[in-house]
């Protein structure tokens, strides 16, 4: 008899605490953000390039008579690294030069008989139509002077080619000839090449950046590059270049720095590990590891708003043992940061706030 009366006791009871129960408020320990101002080390690998590479070609067709230098070889700029018999073009240029003196002993004779006929024709001796047909072809054997002129010149270029030189200092890396060979000039074959030089007295050293890395480095950047090769010895580098875009496939972009190389002790293509240190970046602030919570795959701290709980979305960077550097532009150094949120804790939750420690 008693069960009823004392069922609806309790749900009026239960009913008069609810209200109690739904304003109360989970006490929590905040601390506030501190700006990064730590410098970091940033490590990426890359690989040394030559500052300038060539492919060198002959546009003379003929037999190789000289070849001067081989793999290994330092040549200067202009050096003559190879001679090529080219016969052919020799009794070319020959044959063109004897028509460039034919073609100037007609028109010299042409004009000295225009001469003669203009100053024939004030005495009559000359008749006008007579006078101005011995101009013209004066004139017509002055234009055929200057094209067998033109066509000299471009023999003797082509003569010049028979001579290989090369484009800048630098060290012959790879020889595609021996004497003796018969070489194609201007030829559609890539694989008819001379040889393959390379200046390595500056070196590219070549790395391909995140977007972290890639849009805080300046033209002022410098990195440390050390080799596995040479223990114990790094070399200094300085941000020269950039692609401005980032590979679609990789998601990173081509950075290239200079390094000096005057005594030649690098090679090109040794792979090696350049070091930044950087600034932390913008809106970087460090906080105690428990701070940081992990939901639905997101990296979160909490805040307090109006009295009420509110999650902020952070990227997090480097572990400083019993702090961590999160990123956001939603923090301020104002901003109250919940110590070792509850999990049980929801957005919106009412929450009292006590100072760290206590």
């Amino acid at each position: 008899m008693n069960s009823p009366i004392l069922s609806r006791t309790l749900i009026a009871l239960f009913a008069a605490l609810s209200p109690l129960l739904a304003q109360e408020k989970t006490t929590v320990r905040t601390v506030l953000p501190v700006v990064s101002t730590a410098e970091g080390m940033y490590e990426l690998p890359g690989r040394t390039e030559p500052i300038e590479m060539a492919t060198i070609f002959t546009r003379a067709t003929g037999i190789v008579r000289e070849r001067k230098f081989d793999i290994g070889d330092r040549v200067k700029t202009g050096e003559i690294l190879a001679i090529i018999d080219a016969p052919e073009i020799d009794r070319e240029v020959e044959a063109a030069r004897a028509a460039v003196e034919l073609a100037a002993a007609r028109a010299a004779s042409a004009r000295q008989l225009a001469n003669r006929s203009a100053s024939l024709l004030a005495t009559r001796a000359v008749s006008q139509e007579e006078s101005e047909q011995r101009d013209s072809v004066a004139d017509e054997t002055d234009a055929s002077l200057r094209m067998e002129k033109a066509e000299l010149a471009r023999l003797e270029e082509m003569q010049k080619f028979a001579t290989v030189t090369a484009p800048f200092d630098g060290i012959i890396t790879a020889r595609n000839f021996d004497r003796g060979d018969r070489m194609r000039g201007d030829s559609a074959d890539a694989g008819g090449w001379l040889y393959r030089l390379a200046r390595v007295d500056t070196l590219r050293f070549v790395i391909s950046a995140t977007p972290d890395l890639a849009l805080r480095l300046t033209q002022e950047s410098e990195a440390t590059v050390r080799f596995n090769e040479l223990p114990g010895q790094s070399f200094k580098a300085k941000l020269s270049r950039t692609s401005q875009i980032f590979d679609t496939t990789t998601g990173t972009m081509r950075m290239e720095f200079l390094m000096e190389n005057k005594e030649l002790q690098l090679p090109a293509g040794l792979s090696g590990i350049a070091a930044f240190k950087l600034p932390a970046a913008k809106d970087t602030y460090a906080l105690p590891n428990n701070t940081l919570v992990i939901r639905q795959g997101k990296p979160l701290v909490a805040t307090v708003k109006a009295g009420k709980l509110a999650f902020i979305e952070v990227l997090p960077g480097k572990n400083l043992g019993p702090t961590v550097e999160i990123t956001s532009d939603a923090l301020t150094p104002d901003t109250p940061i919940i110590l070792n949120p509850n999990a049980m804790l929801k957005e919106g939750d009412a929450v009292e706030v006590t100072a760290a420690g206590k």
